[in-house]
């Protein structure tokens, strides 16, 4: 009897599903109900091609919510503490979605095409759902659905070599700012670019808007990007986590809440206008927060990709944070994390502990971006 996944409405393949496994991806998880590869060679070689050359990613699972309606605007504010009075048609923002409490159900980029129409491109879980349910019980005049637009992304330095090259140096692709995006057609296919990406490289999200497209769109980006040794790859988690970039469900969960990331321009609290958790949060804000988001430089040999809780206590096996996820940086020299201390300790410099794979470990705090404080640790 064969052996493998069953694929049903509960765990859709993506439109890329068969490109990529013709590409050689070797693991596979699902998410949001989709699958999505998780490695073809490893971390350091695709981290090695992210930040020198381009990579081809399936993030299809990054399922679109799309609203629309006269109350569309309003609706999507009412989901998230970022203040979003200023969102210009065409650009996307991150934002997070919270709950009646201030925890986080997700954290989406929100893409604006007017004030009548917003996809949100969800990270794991469903979303779908809490907003259908939301637009429901507020009586807002919105249609929420899942349309087949799905992304792929093209991270790194050349993907916009790649980008001139498809486009024939379309001026409306390549004169997107950061986070702008574009409905256009590029290989005959009817997209939508944006210049986006959960790396901390240069790149772009392509969104089709029909899943049959997918296996084409795949095929000419890999076509066009072999003069700029393009690779498919996926997520790469030592470049995100060297750029202190959140992963949700990994990093964030509804035990956690928007002030305990330290990224103030995403919780405005005295905004005027109204929004899931509002009252709560500023209860948690006047009490002030029990625990801060940071990073952390980790002593020893090279460990490998890590999302698991690990404890980090001090010389009396105190408890006074934990990593959320940790992993070996080539550019730093040194493993790192990410996770949280308690608030007391979020300025310390004293070393701590922690046990990773029954290793003892010693641990240092390090304030987010890594770059300015682990430079003057070494």
């Amino acid at each position: 009897m064969s052996k493998g996944i069953i694929y049903t409405p509960r765990i859709r393949k993506s439109p890329f599903f068969d490109e990529t496994v013709k590409s050689g991806a070797s693991n596979f998880t699902t998410y949001n109900h989709m699958t999505m590869p998780v490695s073809y060679t490893s971390l350091e070689e695709e981290y090695k091609s992210l930040i020198n050359d381009v990579t081809l990613w399936d993030v299809a699972a990054e399922r679109q919510v799309e609203v629309v309606g006269e109350d569309a605007a309003k609706f999507v504010q009412y989901l998230t503490p970022r203040n979003l009075s200023t969102f210009k048609d065409g650009f996307c923002r991150y934002a997070f979605l919270t709950d009646e409490n201030g925890g986080i159900i997700n954290d989406p980029l929100i893409l604006k095409f007017n004030d009548r129409k917003f996809w949100l491109s969800i990270a794991d879980s469903d979303a779908l759902l809490w907003c259908k349910g939301v637009a429901l019980s507020g009586n807002f005049r919105v249609q929420i659905s899942e349309p087949e637009a799905c992304p792929v992304s093209l991270q790194g330095p050349k993907s916009k070599d790649l980008m001139a090259k498809a486009t024939n140096n379309s001026p409306e692709v390549m004169n997107l700012k950061y986070y702008q995006f574009v409905e256009t057609n590029v290989f005959g296919l009817d997209l939508v670019v944006a210049r986006s990406g959960w790396s901390n490289q240069f790149g772009y999200e392509i969104y089709i808007k029909r899943e049959e497209d997918g296996g084409s769109l795949w095929r000419n980006l890999m076509e066009t990007g072999k003069e700029f040794n393009i690779v498919p790859s996926c997520p790469n988690q030592i470049d995100r986590i060297e750029a202190g970039m959140i992963s949700h469900l990994g990093d964030t969960t509804l035990n956690d809440n928007p002030l305990e990331l330290n990224l103030p321009k995403f919780c405005d609290l005295d905004q005027d206008s109204d929004f899931i958790g509002k009252s709560a949060l500023k209860k948690i804000r006047d009490s002030g927060i029990k625990k801060q988001f940071t990073g952390f430089k980790i002593s020893g040999d090279k460990i490998g990709y890590n999302m698991r809780s690990i404890p980090v206590v001090d010389n009396n096996s105190n408890q006074i944070g934990y990593i959320t996820s940790c992993i070996y940086s080539p550019n730093f020299g040194c493993n790192i994390g990410l996770g949280y201390v308690n608030i007391e300790y979020v300025q310390s410099e004293d070393e701590f502990n922690c046990n990773h794979d029954n290793v003892s470990r010693k641990v240092e705090i390090v304030p987010l971006p890594f770059s300015s404080r682990l430079k003057k640790m070494e």
